[in-house]
């Protein structure tokens, strides 16, 4: 928020920079110039009691004086970027929705969450899904992970597992969350799992004291969603290790992490194996969906 705030008010001074010049710039010419200095002394001399048709007088000869060079008074007025603030930011004591816009703006660029995660839950049809159980199914887990992108990080099930086959509508759902999430203000990062385990690798074979700046952004945010677990290359020392500390950090840290994979839970448990598995299964502060069906991918 203080980068938005401070990139804000550069864009505020450089208006008002603009303006200023663009009065310097009038005020050079000498018939412009001649005729504002009459007409503030015109005003100064009506506010002792001289005659006002004097000033409306001067005033107009400053109008047109203007005109004729091709200017005119609001040119040289500040325009304030938000009409609801004025360009102060808070509006009755709290931040203006013109701050908030540029915040959640930033937040989306800084996290590339439009390119990474496109599809929103208003991009969702559930009309066109032909099976109806698994219509059905798709309707709860929509309404349910919903209300949780609406109350992250305040949720009881930290970690989510969507499991299902290809095209079973996964990704799209751990998209719409993330955009969800990302539009409230919260940090998101969406990470397939090849970019996660690629990621760890180059904090492993960096310096130890590297290591936790690298990790910092994946630990911190507010959301993780890991892609498509299980597809990346399972590296000795890295993969599971790092999972694990990863979910770990997250967890101790009251934070959301969703991971989408092609695995049901015999294949996670074999893959990764118990540590891991009992953290993404755990009852107490996990939930694992099974997504079935057909292909959705030319229907969502």
């Amino acid at each position: 928020m203080q980068v938005v705030q401070s990139k804000r008010l550069a864009r505020i001074n450089t208006r008002k920079r603009e303006v200023e010049q663009r009065l310097t710039h009038a005020l050079s010419v000498p018939e412009i110039s001649t005729a504002q200095e009459r007409y503030i002394n015109m005003r100064f001399d009506a506010a002792k009691g001289a005659d006002e048709s004097e000033v409306s007088a001067a005033l107009e000869n400053y109008r047109n004086a203007l005109t004729k060079h091709g200017y005119s008074e609001s040119d040289f007025e500040y325009t304030p970027l938000c009409p609801i603030c004025e360009d102060k930011g808070v509006v009755n004591g709290k931040l203006c929705k013109c701050v908030w816009k540029e915040f959640i703006r930033a937040l989306k660029a800084e996290c590339d969450i439009e390119r990474k995660a496109p599809f929103t839950f208003a991009d969702c049809d559930l009309d066109t899904v032909n099976n109806a159980t698994q219509r059905n199914t798709l309707e709860q887990l929509y309404g349910f992970m919903q209300k949780y992108a609406a109350q992250l990080p305040l949720v009881h099930n930290l970690n989510i597992v969507l499991s299902g086959g290809v095209g079973s509508g996964k990704t799209c759902l751990a998209s719409a969350v993330a955009r969800a999430a990302a539009d409230r203000g919260k940090s998101c990062l969406f990470m397939s799992a090849y970019e996660f385990n690629g990621a760890m690798l180059a904090c492993h074979t960096s310096p130890i004291s590297e290591r936790n700046a690298r990790m910092h952004d994946i630990i911190t945010a507010d959301l993780l969603v890991i892609d498509d677990l299980g597809t990346e290359p399972f590296l000795k020392n890295v993969t599971e290790e790092y999972l694990l500390l990863i979910l770990e950090e997250r967890h101790n840290a009251h934070l959301c992490t969703i991971i989408t994979t092609n695995l049901n839970s015999e294949q996670l448990l074999t893959r990764y194996h118990e540590r891991i598995y009992s953290r993404l299964s755990h009852k107490r502060n996990s939930m694992f969906f099974v997504i079935d069906g057909d292909d959705l991918r030319h229907n969502l």
